[in-house]
């Protein structure tokens, strides 16, 4: 009897688990949100923190907690979906990145966009950002924002 229930309970484990297609994940917000309280403990000079939680195909998905304001990106090839899981920022779009260089293949950095569009995002709220589209984070002083990341080549 005893075989019998472990193999009954070996057969059901591997069912649930093959149920799932290849790449599929659940993010629950109580992860992200646990996440976030991590990375505030790693912050860099720029006071951010991410990592990168999941590769599949062409897309890359990231958590970041942010205390500090970021710079102006351009991604020639990368879109990226952004879901504010805490906190708020004023997000920074369109217009051109100042003072850009090239920081990696595809990739420009500058300090600031001159005549982009301001949006103020929080909890819950999603941007989608297509490739060759500069956008840039900016943050109140003593504000902090956490949010998931989804980079999708195009």
């Amino acid at each position: 009897m005893t075989k019998i229930i472990a193999v009954l309970f070996i057969t059901s484990v591997l069912a649930f688990s093959a149920g799932d297609p290849a790449g599929f994940h659940i993010w629950k917000a109580s992860d992200i949100a646990a996440k976030g309280k991590e990375l505030a403990t790693k912050l860099d000079a720029n006071k951010v923190a991410s990592e990168v939680v999941q590769t599949t195909g062409n897309r890359t998905f990231m958590v970041a907690h942010r205390e500090g304001s970021g710079q102006a990106e351009w991604h020639e090839k990368q879109a990226d979906i952004i879901m504010i899981q805490a906190g708020a920022v004023t997000m920074v779009y369109g217009g051109e990145v100042v003072d850009g260089k090239t920081t990696a293949p595809g990739e420009i950095r500058g300090a600031s966009i001159k005549g982009g569009t301001e949006a103020l995002l929080g909890p819950g709220d999603i941007l989608h950002i297509p490739a060759k589209v500069p956008h840039l984070m900016k943050l109140a002083p003593g504000k902090k924002v956490t949010y998931f990341v989804a980079k999708v080549v195009e």
